[in-house]
């Protein structure tokens, strides 16, 4: 049996532990691989316990590819993903048997896993559309990469199966996006046929001031969606400063719609609002 340690998050270190003390210290993450119980069982600790239980004759792909990658927001339930050339039938373990170029493969932390292109790809055809939408939004900002930059990688894969998948992600995603929440709802206003709104816009006041970062806008008609979360009504300190930022908006002379968690769990009614605001804003919907 081996186990590997997370001193480092991402150099998994291999010894032998006597089986006495693999249960009570230890946590079996798959046959033969464990990990101190102390440890958190995160997406980026199941790709490390992939790639040892491999011996490293695998390339990460997928979530676990993700997590490597440093994407936030990862489903934490998510088993590991590889890419292997033989059947593997492992609890916790899913092994897929595609062909993975080499222009695909990227060494991190001295694992093989595919490169954010390919990462992307292999999310938007396994997963969910909006799942597969909140994380490659997280791709972006843990890595850098541009829709412009999956949109070439696309065009090099013309008939490869879930391609027509992947372009949706691209048209669907935006790299300025910073939370589940704001990509949902950007989902929520596209998916209703809405001009689409930009993320994180700035708004500045009369003479040119820094105000705040809105979630989303429509600046072309001074509408700005801000999601807010509990702690903006259980922070004293916040909630002051969201107040604020409220008067400082209205003061530029922005409509400001401050959606609460319980309006996304009433899509129609936030859309009636969204709408209603930005027609009263002038927007020609």
């Amino acid at each position: 049996m081996t186990d590997f340690e997370t001193r480092s998050p991402f150099k998994p270190a291999r010894r032998a532990i006597p089986h006495y003390a693999a249960g009570r210290k230890y946590r079996r993450l798959l046959d033969g691989v464990y990990v101190d119980r102390s440890v958190p069982v995160t997406p980026a600790v199941k790709a490390q316990a992939a790639w040892v239980w491999s011996d490293g004759n695998c390339i990460l792909s997928g979530i676990s590819a993700a997590a490597i990658w440093r994407v936030k927001w990862l489903p934490v339930e998510a088993p590991a993903e590889i890419v292997v050339k033989r059947v593997v039938r492992v609890h916790n373990l899913v092994a897929h048997r595609d062909v993975v170029s080499p222009h695909d493969v990227a060494v991190r932390s001295g694992m093989r896993l595919t490169t954010p292109a390919r990462t992307a790809f292999d999310l938007a055809r396994r997963l969910p559309e909006t799942d597969a939408v909140t994380l490659t939004d997280a791709l972006y900002q843990a890595t850098g990469i541009s829709p412009d930059s999956l949109r070439e990688s696309a065009a090099m894969r013309p008939g490869y199966k879930g391609i027509r998948k992947l372009r949706r992600v691209i048209v669907l995603s935006d790299a300025g996006a910073e939370s589940p929440r704001e990509t949902q709802l950007r989902l929520l206003v596209l998916g209703a046929g809405l001009p689409r709104p930009v993320a994180q816009y700035v708004v500045r006041d009369r003479a040119g001031r820094f105000i705040g970062r809105a979630d989303l806008a429509w600046p072309q008609w001074k509408v700005a969606l801000e999601y807010e979360g509990a702690h903006h009504f259980t922070d004293p300190v916040q909630a002051r400063r969201d107040a604020l930022r409220a008067n400082a908006y209205m003061q530029a002379g922005w409509r400001t719609i401050r959606v609460l968690s319980e309006l996304t769990r009433e899509p129609e009614a936030l859309l009636n609002q969204i709408i209603s605001t930005l027609r009263a804003a002038g927007a020609p919907i």
